[in-house]
């Protein structure tokens, strides 16, 4: 990835990465782009609050997890099955099968 002319290395999970795509989808915006765009609203918040500290890597995961959390409404979590007691249903862990050991 390249921010600002420069070959970077940002580590994230493999769902980062794909809400990031999806998000550059939607939006209709490069992962170049849409990552030098955070770092540069994170650098101007770390101004104005004269605080840093925050990683790209961890900025891009909150700004991920706020992205859908803003296009999240009662609909779709009803759609996803949601709100029965299985928070698990529609995430990834949906799949991984309980062990017991008894």
């Amino acid at each position: 990835m390249k921010l600002l002319g420069r070959a970077t290395a940002i580590r994230l999970e493999p769902s980062y990465w794909e809400g990031l795509e999806e998000i550059c989808r939607r939006e209709d915006l490069t992962v170049d782009e849409l990552c030098a765009d955070v770092q540069d609203r994170m650098e101007q918040q770390s101004r104005r609050a004269a605080q840093s500290g925050v990683s790209l890597a961890n900025a891009l995961r909150v700004f991920v997890v706020g992205y859908f959390r803003q296009a999240a409404t009662e609909r779709g979590h009803a759609r996803a099955g949601h709100g029965q007691g299985r928070p698990f249903i529609s995430t990834p862990f949906d799949t991984v099968p309980v062990s017991s050991d008894s």
